[in-house]
């Protein structure tokens, strides 16, 4: 694994149960839509996730930023860094995630990431997300949903 490969979603290839259960739950509350939308999700559904979820809001613009509406406690623990309600591009590794949900929101479809982890750590050596966008509207993306599983 180089510096990271963005691929489509095959649940194959998903690192963790976690990632698997979660997609299959955002199918399930999308239903016939495009996306499913914030009050569709509901944290109860699927308590075993949360620790390894994460949520970005969309903030519309020309460039389009994200602010950090939540992390869960596996994803604050193994990158070290609680950003809840923080911009994330102040976030110093999130450069290629900026970059990563600016095309999720072009393209409105979830993609699935492997790439190395991406600040020193004696304990992980890589890291796999898949991303899930969601609407209001289910015309425009306005939160990203992602779980996160780091290993060796």
């Amino acid at each position: 694994m180089n510096d990271g490969k963005l691929t489509d979603i095959n649940p194959q290839n998903f690192t963790s149960d976690k990632q698997r259960d979660l997609y299959d739950y955002w199918l399930k509350i999308k239903k016939d839509h495009l996306m499913p939308s914030r009050k569709d999700f509901n944290p109860v559904d699927i308590p075993h996730i949360l620790s390894s979820i994460w949520m970005a809001d969309v903030i519309p613009g020309d460039e389009p930023t994200f602010s950090i509406r939540l992390l869960g406690t596996d994803v604050v623990e193994a990158f070290g860094v609680e950003a809840t309600k923080q911009p994330l591009h102040e976030v110093e590794f999130s450069a290629g995630i900026v970059q990563r949900f600016r095309e999720l929101i072009k393209v409105k479809q979830p993609y699935y990431y492997q790439g190395r982890f991406p600040v020193e750590s004696e304990d992980y050596k890589y890291y796999s997300s898949i991303t899930l966008p969601m609407s209001g509207d289910d015309e425009h993306v306005d939160i990203i949903l992602s779980s996160v599983h780091c290993f060796n």
